[in-house]
This record gives C-alpha cells, sequence and structure tokens, in this order.
C-alpha cells in the first residue's frame, strides 16, 4: 500500500494482489491504528508493518472518506 506525502496514512495505490486489498482496503482509506497503536506518520506507519511476521493478522482501523465512516479490517501478514 502507497502512501501519499500530504497525508502519511492516506492510501494512494492498494495492489489488487495484496493483503490489504483482500481485507477490503481500499484507495483514500486513511490509517488510524494498527494492532490499536495509532498511525500519525509514515514512521509509524512503517514502523508497525515492519514488526510484523508472516501469519500475522493485523487489526487495521481505517477512516473511510465519503461516507465519513470508520472500521476495523483483519490484514494477514503475507511472506516476503
Amino acid at each position: 500500500m502507497e502512501r501519499e506525502q500530504r497525508d502519511a496514512r492516506r492510501a494512494l495505490r492498494v495492489d489488487p494482489l495484496s493483503a490489504a486489498w483482500d481485507a477490503g482496503i481500499q484507495r483514500d482509506y486513511v490509517v488510524m491504528e494498527i494492532n490499536r497503536r495509532p498511525v500519525t506518520s509514515a514512521d509509524a506507519y512503517n514502523r508497525l508493518a515492519r514488526a510484523a511476521h508472516p501469519g500475522d493478522v493485523l487489526a487495521v482501523y481505517v477512516y473511510i472518506p465519503g461516507v465519513e465512516a470508520r472500521a476495523i479490517r483483519a490484514v494477514r501478514v503475507d511472506a516476503p
């Protein structure tokens, strides 16, 4: 999942072959938390994502623009 510079938490693109796609995360969703840890910057996102191991399931709390909703998506970490 790529993120923009102006809001490092916003998904620019979600790869259709990724676990994020399978979990229903779409372009422009804003990642607010991963496993109840706040994502406030690109560094925070990268740190939390790198700490995950293949087979882990991450609870990703997202804001969905357009419908002004929030949701939790379960994302299974793929093997590299």
